[in-house]
C-alpha cells in the first residue's frame, strides 16, 4: 500500500523525509512540489534549480517520488515558459534533466491546466509514468466533464505509450464525500493506471491553539473519509499535506521575538498542536514544557517510533535545544508519515 504524502522542496520537509525509517521508504511515493522562483530572480531562475538533482539525490535516495513543477512558478503569478539561451531548454527540461542526471526515480507531474509548453516537455520526455494533479477544490464538480476531455484529448491521448496516475486533489476544502464520490466517478473515465486521493483536515495554521499548551485541534477526517470511501474504491490510494500546509517562514517584516516555537502532531484519529509562549517571552524554555506534556500524553507513541519522536522526547529531558521554527515542522512531519503509513 503506497502513501502519497505532498511535501514541499524545503529543508524541513526533506529532513523529515531523508529521516524516515528504511521500510517505511519503501512504502510511500512523496509528491514533492518544486521550489518556488523569487521575483527577483526570473532572469536567473537557473540558479534556483543549480543543485536540484544532487540535493534530492541525497534527501530521497532510492525513494520513488512524484515532482510537480508547477510550484515553482507560484510567486511570479503566471505559469510562463523560462527558457535557458545557452541550450534553449526551459525550465521543465532543465529541471528533468537535472533529474535524470542525478539518477533519481521520478514521476514528473503536470496538472491538468498547464500550458502546451508545458504538457509537451513532460510528455516528449523519456519517463514512463505520468502523474496529472486536478486540483478538485479550485472548482465545482459541474466543471469535471470538460476537464476530463480536455485531460483525455491534450494530454492522455497523445502519449499512448504511457502511464498515467491521477491525483485528486481536494486540499483543506471541506470534507464533502458525495462531492469525492462525483469526482472519482467522473475521473474514472479516464482509465489511468492509478487513482490518489489527496487531501488534509489539519489546520492551515497553528493561531486556534492556546500558547503553552498541547491541545487537540481537529479530528483526522480526511483519513477517516479516505478509509470509508475505499471499501467501495479499493484501488484507491490516499495523500494528505502531512501537518503543513502554510509555506515556511520567509517574509524580512517577521519579527522571530514574536512568534511561537509550535509542533504539529498527529494521532491516529486527531491533529494535535504543542505550541510554546512568545519566544520573548521565554519561548524555547517553554517549549521544553510542551514536549514534556506530549511525552506524557495518551498519544505520543515512543522514541523508537520515529525521528520525531525521539526529538521531542531528547527536548523533553534536556538534551536537545529546539530554538528555530524549521526544526519542529521536520520533527511533526517526520512522525506523521511514519504514523500514516502504518495506518495505511
Amino acid at each position: 500500500m503506497s502513501y502519497y504524502p505532498v511535501l514541499k522542496l524545503s529543508n524541513a520537509e526533506m529532513g523529515a523525509l531523508f529521516s524516515l525509517k528504511e521500510e517505511t521508504k519503501k512504502s510511500i511515493t512523496p509528491v514533492i512540489e518544486s521550489k518556488m522562483i523569487p521575483k527577483n530572480k526570473l532572469d536567473d531562475w537557473r540558479s534556483s534549480f543549480r543543485t536540484l538533482g544532487t540535493y534530492l539525490s541525497e534527501k530521497v535516495g532510492a525513494t520513488k517520488f512524484i515532482y510537480d513543477f508547477h510550484s515553482a512558478f507560484d510567486k511570479i503569478g503566471e505559469v510562463q515558459e523560462l527558457v535557458d539561451d545557452e541550450n534553449e531548454q526551459n525550465l521543465v527540461q532543465h529541471c528533468i534533466q537535472k533529474l535524470v542526471e542525478a539518477d533519481l526515480n521520478f514521476i514528473p507531474c503536470v496538472h491538468f491546466d498547464a500550458p502546451t509548453w508545458l504538457l509537451n516537455s513532460v510528455l516528449e520526455s523519456d519517463q514512463p509514468e505520468i502523474a496529472i494533479r486536478i486540483r478538485c477544490h479550485d472548482f465545482n464538480s459541474p466543471l469535471e466533464e470538460i476537464i476530463e476531455e480536455r485531460i483525455a484529448d491534450k494530454i492522455i491521448e497523445l502519449a499512448p505509450d504511457k502511464e498515467f496516475i491521477i491525483l485528486l486533489d481536494f486540499y483543506d476544502l471541506p470534507i464533502n464525500e458525495s462531492r469525492i464520490i462525483t469526482s472519482l466517478e467522473n475521473f474514472y473515465n479516464l482509465k489511468a493506471s492509478q487513482y490518489v486521493l489527496l487531501l488534509t483536515s489539519c489546520p492551515e495554521s497553528a493561531d486556534i491553539a492556546p500558547p503553552n499548551a498541547f491541545t487537540i485541534v481537529s479530528s483526522r477526517d480526511d483519513l477517516k473519509t479516505y478509509n470509508k470511501l475505499k471499501k467501495d474504491y479499493p484501488e484507491l490510494k490516499y495523500g494528505d499535506y502531512t501537518v503543513r500546509l502554510k509555506p515556511g517562514l520567509d517574509s524580512p517584516n517577521i519579527n522571530y521575538y514574536n512568534t511561537y516555537l509550535k509542533i504539529f502532531y498527529s494521532s491516529e484519529d486527531d491533529y494535535y498542536i504543542g505550541k510554546s509562549t512568545l519566544l520573548d517571552k521565554r519561548g524555547i524554555e517553554t517549549f521544553v514544557d510542551v514536549c514534556q506534556e506530549i511525552v506524557n500524553s495518551d498519544v505520543y507513541k515512543k522514541p523508537s517510533f520515529s525521528a520525531g519522536d525521539k526529538a521531542i522526547n531528547d527536548c523533553a529531558e534536556g538534551n536537545l535545544i529546539i530554538s528555530n521554527h524549521s526544526k519542529p515542522i521536520e520533527f511533526g512531519i517526520n512522525h506523521h508519515i511514519e504514523l500514516t503509513a502504518k495506518l495505511l
